[in-house]
């Protein structure tokens, strides 16, 4: 077996290798506005709010995510508008953190003597760093290359779950190493463990779990331990994570003009919401089991082939399921935490601007892929040596399979054009993904299809958007049909006034610089014809 940094210099290569094809992607989705038409992260003046938590405050796109934010001004300060290297950084926050899920697992192996493995259930359990190391391997490379983990990779603007993952396991794994023997030095490795939770929820609000994974260690394996270390790690995180949620609520600007339209729940209410949320958690559990049907924008068309009665039984299998695993080994209740946890804040308890999507299961799959792990490391594979082969054969398998569709999974997300036609094609009710493959297809010259895609946007919003019509006067003036183009015009202008002002709608990031000079000049000439 190779030495351990051996394994995690091969785990970091094989992940890099698998990401490749992302370095050259375009920008996508959100990033076109926020990278390439936004100025904030561009500004060397915003480092001090953003490093003191001043943007708490201020009136601008992620203020409430300042570790997103300053993660993206180092990138802008070395790139400029570039994608390279947005790209990259991603792509090495993901390899961080499979080394991280890695670590995590061999850190909680209960080792193999004399071919007898102790029950991890039994009272005096306590993790061990041995084991033979190939479960642990599996664990990292399963969470490394599925699917479902690409649309935080590939979208930098998406980068928040990645820096949750890495503060979350990063605390866990400085609480893992924790010796209640050492000295009072170790007191700052609990600070450390705080500091990260502090990070975590400063993300992104599901950093909230980071604390509460950290306290799940502590009461399924090291609660008769002294607890000065836990009080200062598990504590001070707890208590700085929900200073920085208070100060990110109070704080918040009374009126936003980035933020012209509040979040609402699935269905229009919170209880069609939670009649919702159980066919949502069923069809993470399919995207994690089958990722077949990964889409950049989910909705109601996407749960339809997961009726109510459907999903609570399979929420109910998955719960009994998990019941089982925890009696047999308790490291499965810390799988289910990692799982869980990070899913609480957007189960939609609360308006979300996006009721569903893969980055939210980003977290959730290193939780996952640690399950799968401590299956073919548990004591009822240790005793039947020719299942737990045939087991291993099969995860590894699954491994090349689902790496072989990362790689295909990451050409829908390397430009605009991909992205939209392929949401438009698994959720073709969608008004973003109508409008979005409308605009792609204006940007290539393929007109008369921008056309129809954005009529069908237009139809999809109720025709009370303004956006879509400005879209379209666009595309027919594209066609040289002016008269019509001056139509839409006028009904995006009466729908949106704010659309007569297009270095406003710049300014607050609702309209591509690009774009805006375009219809800058298009009413222009509007006005001048009328004169």
């Amino acid at each position: 077996m190779l030495t351990p940094w051996k394994q995690a210099l091969g785990l970091a290569a094989i992940t890099l290798a698998v990401f490749w094809p992302t370095l050259s992607a375009e920008f996508v989705y959100d990033a076109r506005l926020q990278i390439v038409t936004g100025d904030f992260i561009h500004d060397p003046g915003n480092w001090l709010p953003v490093l003191s938590f001043g943007v708490l405050g201020m009136d601008v796109l992620d203020f409430n995510r300042p570790v997103q934010l300053a993660s993206l001004m180092l990138d802008a300060a070395i790139w400029g508008r570039e994608p390279f290297g947005y790209h990259l950084t991603s792509v090495l926050l993901h390899v961080v953190n499979v080394v991280l899920v890695w670590g995590v697992m061999r850190g909680l192996f209960d080792g193999v003597e004399s071919g007898i493995r102790r029950d991890a259930g039994s009272p005096g359990f306590r993790p061990g760093l041995r084991g033979d190391g190939v479960a642990a391997l599996l664990t990292a490379l399963l969470f490394a290359v599925h699917p479902v983990v690409t649309e935080a990779v590939c979208e930098p603007t998406f980068r928040e779950d990645l820096l949750v993952a890495a503060c979350t396991l990063g605390a866990l794994l400085l609480a893992m190493r924790h010796d209640p023997a050492a000295p009072r030095g170790d007191r700052w490795r609990a600070l450390g463990c705080a500091g990260l939770c502090l990070l975590a929820v400063a993300s992104k609000e599901s950093g909230i779990a980071a604390p509460l994974i950290v306290a799940a260690y502590w009461g399924l394996f090291c609660r008769g331990e002294p607890t000065a270390f836990w009080r200062l790690a598990v504590g001070g995180g707890l208590l700085a994570a929900v200073a920085f949620l208070a100060a990110r609520f109070l704080l918040e600007p009374a009126q936003s003009a980035i933020f012209e339209a509040k979040p609402q729940y699935p269905g229009g209410s919170f209880l069609a919401a939670m009649a919702l949320e159980p066919q949502i958690l069923a069809l993470y559990g399919q995207l994690v089991v089958f990722p077949a049907n990964l889409c950049a924008d989910y909705g109601l068309h996407s749960v339809r082939h997961v009726p109510l009665p459907v999903a609570l039984v399979i929420l109910a299998s998955l719960a009994a399921a998990a019941f089982v695993a925890i009696r047999a080994d308790r490291r499965m209740a810390l799988t289910c935490a990692i799982i869980l946890l990070p899913l609480i804040p957007v189960s939609n308890l609360f308006p979300i601007y996006r009721a569903a999507a893969d980055r939210y299961l980003y977290l959730p799959m290193a939780g996952v892929a640690l399950t799968v792990g401590w299956l073919l490391d548990g004591p009822w594979l240790a005793v039947r040596p020719r299942l737990r082969e045939k087991a291993t054969i099969s995860a590894m398998a699954a491994v090349v399979l689902l790496g072989l569709a990362c790689i295909e999974r990451q050409k829908v997300w390397a430009t605009p054009l991909a992205l939209w036609e392929d949401t438009f094609r698994k959720n073709p009710v969608a008004y973003t993904a109508a409008s979005g493959l409308g605009e792609s297809l204006r940007e290539v010259g393929r007109l008369p299809e921008a056309e129809r895609a954005t009529r069908e946007a237009i139809r999809l919003s109720g025709e009370e958007r303004g956006d879509p019509w400005a879209a379209l006067a666009l595309i027919l003036e594209a066609q040289g049909r002016e008269a019509e183009a001056f139509e839409a015009a006028d009904r995006a202008i009466a729908v949106q006034p704010s659309l007569a002002d297009p270095k406003g709608r710049v300014r607050v990031l609702a309209m591509e610089r690009q774009v805006a000079e375009e219809w800058g000049r298009l009413l222009g000439r509007r006005k001048e014809g009328r004169l």
